[in-house]
């Protein structure tokens, strides 16, 4: 049964910091966070340098008027459509190289992705669907209790990968049993996840969307926003080709006009999916994150995303540096420059890199260059 608003949910149990672990990956040995400052030796520092320049393309639209009901992840209008009364479901995605994006299926119609670092300064996406939920999704990978933050907010939303290691395993239970999230794991034989015979394991493993949907809990409910979708990077930032993220292999977003987006690349070449859709969130939300070494596996590492850091935000041809903060799991994160005004997002899907300190820098002129 479909309803008109979504509701907000307003108490999740509350769960100590957590740590992260999972099976091994061919990312190589593992890695310390670097800390060192990166400077982009060309990029685009004030919005009259780009427009002499001529070589950014931007984007000046205002902020929009209130245009009614809307999707609560991705601040897009509902339109002739009834609010969805499921709950948000939470995919980890294998992003292990090449073979994985290449056997990628339906990531891009995600609401939110999360790129987490694992072991060996690889990444891992946990993606966030609500809005469109497709047939098919995968190659689904394993956990880490990193996720259990990054999903404490979305009111307990399903939460489905491949497997974990017994400690990330008892975490899991730990938050289920407290109503912060839904688990599905194809370790339990799960119907949802089968294996798909066009690509080879580890990277095989896919699971049906609205199968997965239908395991959820009967007074289950939507989730509420996450992020503010005010649209105002325009108004606050400064023109920028888009960013760059280093880790076992580097990110490239792109902010291409024509698309309306910033089209993602992964060591020098577009992040297409199966399909052939080329990856290009509405915005690009940088969270500088400190990492610690889990507790559980001495290979991998978590994610603090309770607190506050710094952010760069990158929608609409702009860029705008200011603050994240999230004081408790169930919040949601509030960005803000560095005088207080809230940074609001454009509607659309959102891509947020949960990046160490020192690993993120503005693309420059010469770099777009190459990428096109």
């Amino acid at each position: 049964m479909l309803r008109k608003t979504v509701a907000l949910f307003c108490a999740l149990a509350l769960l100590a910091s957590a740590c992260g672990g999972g099976e091994e990956t061919d990312a190589g040995p593992d890695t310390t966070t670097t800390t060192s400052t990166t400077a982009a030796p060309e990029s685009v520092d004030s919005e009259e340098e780009a427009m002499e320049d001529g070589d950014v393309e931007t984007t000046t639209t205002e902020a929009p008027a209130d245009l009614g009901p809307v999707f609560p992840l991705t601040g897009e209008p509902l339109g002739d459509a009834d609010a969805p009364t499921t709950p948000a479901l939470v995919l980890k995605i294998s992003n292990n190289n090449a073979n994985s994006r290449e056997a990628q299926i339906g990531l891009d119609h995600a609401d939110v992705v999360y790129e987490e670092r694992i072991e060996a300064n690889a990444t891992r996406f946990a993606a966030v669907f609500h809005s469109s939920v497709p047939d098919e999704i995968g190659p689904i990978r394993s956990a880490r209790t990193t996720d259990i933050d990054v999903v404490s907010n979305l009111n307990n939303p399903i939460f489905g990968y491949s497997g974990s290691n017994a400690g990330v395993a008892a975490q899991l239970a730990e938050a289920d049993n407290a109503g912060v999230l839904t688990r599905v794991t194809a370790e339990t034989g799960a119907s949802p996840f089968y294996r798909n015979n066009d690509f080879s394991a580890p990277d095989n493993l896919m699971v049906g969307g609205p199968e997965m949907l239908e395991l959820a809990n009967e007074d289950a409910s939507p989730p509420s926003p996450v992020f503010d979708f005010s649209d105002t990077v325009v108004a606050l930032g400064v023109p920028s080709p888009g960013a760059w993220v280093q880790a076992s292999s580097e990110a490239a977003y792109r902010w291409d006009d024509e698309v309306g987006g910033y089209l993602r690349y992964q060591s020098g070449e577009p992040h297409v999916t199966q399909d052939g859709t080329h990856v290009a969130p509405a915005n690009v939300v940088v969270l500088i994150t400190t990492y610690v070494a889990s507790q559980i596996d001495a290979a991998s590492v978590d994610a603090q995303t309770i607190g506050s850091g710094p952010a760069i935000v990158y929608a609409n041809g702009f860029r705008v540096e200011g603050t994240w903060t999230r004081e408790f799991a169930r919040d949601p994160y509030t960005l803000t420059t560095q005088d207080g005004q809230t940074i609001g997002l454009a509607p659309g899907m959102t891509w947020v890199s949960l990046t160490p300190e020192g690993t993120h820098r503005e693309l420059t002129l010469a770099e777009v260059d190459d990428l096109r």
